[in-house]
């Protein structure tokens, strides 16, 4: 399919035209961009018609508004130089191919962001972040699960209940009595050790479901170091670039 489909709604007596953009890469989320140069909706790429309307109208008041509003002159928002993977620094660059939407490759360690040689480079700096944010979320489902996994035999019994990777801009993680085990997609940012502390620590959330001196030392007996990690996620939350 064409991966810069329009489409149109009507929302009293406006009428909001926008642009369609399909990426394989996209699995679940849908983002909206509203500027001088129209609207664009990135979906993923069996997203359907009536979906992706239904998602611009509930955004409508919010388009409206924005195109409404001059262009804002502050900078947009730019990722730096480096960020962290798995505890290692991963160099992020940027160049232009002949594609249809933002690419994300990587390579030990190097992370390079391919842009659409049609993108206006004032405008591209949202769309490397999502690009990026969403190459480290596919990046957590793949970790995070092999953690739970691997501790499982060790913390676990019975069904084991669902991993799910959200965007929880608080917490590390949490857990209910039966699951399931919700993780911060930015876990893969921090050194593995820091990751096992986090699994290790929901995980014990399905025998001790308080943070009382049982809960630690079912912990601590696990994991031994375990001030030495809280104290490592502490010093790391609200630093990280995403």
């Amino acid at each position: 399919m064409d991966p810069s489909e329009r489409d149109w709604i009507r929302f009293g007596d406006a009428v909001i035209d926008y642009e369609i953009r399909r990426s394989v890469r996209r699995h679940k989320t849908l983002e909206i961009t509203a500027g001088p140069k129209g609207v664009r909706v990135a979906v993923p790429a069996a997203t359907r018609p009536e979906d992706i309307a239904a998602f611009v109208r509930s955004k409508a008041r919010w388009i409206l508004d924005r195109l409404a509003s001059p262009p804002s002159q502050d900078a947009p928002p730019q990722l730096p130089g480096t960020l962290p993977y798995l505890g290692r620094s991963l160099s992020l660059s940027t160049g232009r191919d002949d594609i249809a939407d933002v690419d994300v490759r990587f390579r030990p360690w190097e992370l390079q962001v391919l842009l659409p040689r049609s993108m206006d480079p004032d405008g591209a700096a949202p769309h490397i972040r999502s690009a990026v944010s969403e190459w480290y979320w596919l990046r957590a489902c793949e970790h995070i699960p092999v953690g739970v996994d691997r501790w499982w035999p060790v913390m676990g019994s019975g069904a084991k209940p669902e991993v799910i990777i959200g965007d929880q801009r608080k917490r590390w993680g949490s857990c209910a009595a039966e699951g399931p085990l919700r993780f911060n997609w930015r876990l893969v940012m921090l050194e593995p050790g820091l990751l096992d502390y986090v699994v290790v620590h929901e995980l014990a959330h399905l025998t001790e479901l308080n943070h009382g001196p049982d809960f630690w030392a079912l912990v601590d007996a696990v994991l031994p170091g375990v001030a030495e990690r809280k104290a490592a996620l502490r010093a790391i939350e609200g630093t990280l670039p995403l």
